[in-house]
């Protein structure tokens, strides 16, 4: 993630808590979760949680997990802004989330 990200300024925490501590410390513009996170909640959780908090923050949900439900989750709650399965294609995620980051400068003109 981080090669995919080269170029942003990118922090790490290890669990939905560590990130929710992270953000009332600073400004993100994106958050790049992935759904396993080995913790009682997944990161979809996290990014509900994010867009409810912190609303104009991106957020963009990884995962291997192939399961339908939870790009219907994804998609349905609205907790995402774009959803990639793993392995994400390196440009595609990077030129995503530039797209995103760029409508929102844009708006806030």
């Amino acid at each position: 993630m981080r090669r995919t990200l080269r170029g942003h300024e990118v922090s790490e925490v290890g669990s939905p808590r560590e990130a929710l501590d992270a953000l009332k410390t600073r400004k993100f513009e994106a958050i790049v979760s992935d759904f396993s996170m080995g913790t009682d909640s997944d990161g979809l959780d996290l990014l509900a949680h994010v867009k409810l908090i912190y609303p104009d923050t991106v957020r963009f949900l990884v995962t291997a997990n192939r399961d339908l439900d939870v790009a219907a989750r994804a998609v349905n709650e609205g907790s995402v802004h774009r959803y990639f399965l793993k392995p994400w294609d390196e440009a595609k995620l990077r030129s995503a989330l530039e797209i995103v980051l760029a409508s929102k400068h844009g708006a806030g003109r």
